[in-house]
């Protein structure tokens, strides 16, 4: 489906209501000038002619709108009676006098009906917002009863306009609504908040006391709940500093550190993971038996020995970094 725009030429027309022509018109306009639309029952739309044609294409990704006999899109097909075409609109344009029209493929069954003067008016269906906004086309009906003061008549009686309710987002945000919720839904959310309220100020009337237990009471297990807590945390923290000293005392006594480099090990046995690190590096590490062995190395030696060096190693340092991580320097 095309979109066509002629020249905009808005006019202040005062003609009030033009019948379709009995040679079968291929343009025929489907909303009258704007920006404003009124009604014969007195009802007020704005719309804009670009929008309305951008949004119609794109709800219906392509598909062709249906003109019917009387509105039986909206009325009729959706109880699953028959709703047959008189015609499917196959492009839009605004026309000189800045109405918008839909160019019409009709049904034989249509041009004879039109040309016989059965029906004389059309009649758009379009979805519309809180404020009046014309936002797109549904449909379009050949009428005898028209409410707009054009060609492209609304029907005066129809109730299936799709109106789209516009809740501001703060009013959504606040009943905890989805970006399309409408109007019935928010009305929904608010009997259920009322209702809540309602039962809750019951309840305080009339309390259960299996819902409650006396303060003091509350107070002493509160209390005997974060006792058994902290005493459960001091009780894992001793048992991993006891698990560490084992540690880090076997591997002394195995030649696999030297004193010098205890409180690293210590250290970094205390993060997460730490021990069971220490572990594997216990076990790949050479006892280093039989070297020279200080529990203070000058401050000016940077070579590490053997069981530094695959100290470094395990834990992914390199020589300086060892260096600096081991407590009284290398």
């Amino acid at each position: 489906m095309n979109t066509q725009n002629a020249p905009h030429n808005r006019t202040t027309s005062t003609a009030l209501c033009f019948e379709l022509s009995a040679d079968v018109p291929e343009w025929v306009e489907v909303l009258p000038p704007g920006p404003s639309v009124v009604g014969r029952d007195s009802r007020t739309w704005s719309y804009d002619p670009a929008e309305v044609m951008a949004n119609t294409l794109a709800h219906s990704k392509g598909a062709d709108l249906p003109f019917d006999y009387l509105h039986a899109t909206e009325l009729k097909a959706p109880l699953g009676e028959d709703a047959p075409a008189s015609g499917w609109a196959r492009e839009y344009r605004v026309n000189e006098r800045g109405a918008l029209e839909a160019r019409v493929e009709w049904t034989a069954k249509a041009r004879n009906s039109i040309s016989e003067r059965e029906y004389r008016y059309l009649s758009p269906v379009f979805t519309y917002d809180d404020t009046g906004r014309i936002h797109r086309f549904s449909s379009f009906g050949l009428t005898n009863k028209p409410n707009l003061l054009i060609k492209a008549l609304n029907a005066e009686q129809v109730q299936s306009m799709e109106k789209l309710p516009m809740l501001s987002e703060a009013i959504r945000a606040a009943l905890g609504l989805p970006e399309n919720a409408t109007e019935e839904q928010a009305v929904a959310a608010i009997q259920a908040l009322t209702d809540a309220k309602e039962t809750a100020l019951n309840s305080e009337k009339t309390p259960s006391l299996q819902m409650y237990v006396p303060r003091g009471d509350y107070n002493a297990l509160e209390q005997r709940a974060q006792n058994a807590e902290q005493a459960l945390a001091q009780r894992d923290k001793d048992q991993l500093a006891t698990a560490i000293n084992n540690e880090i005392d076997a591997a002394l006594k195995a030649g696999k550190i030297t004193p010098a480099t205890k409180a690293y090990h210590v250290a970094a046995c205390q993060e997460k993971g730490g021990l069971e690190r220490f572990r594997e590096f216990v076990k790949a590490a050479p006892s280093v038996t039989g070297q020279v062995i200080s529990d203070e190395l000058p401050k000016t030696t940077t070579a590490l020995n053997s069981e530094q060096q695959q100290a470094a190693r395990m834990l992914g340092m390199s020589d300086d970094q060892y260096i600096k991580h081991t407590e009284g320097g290398i």
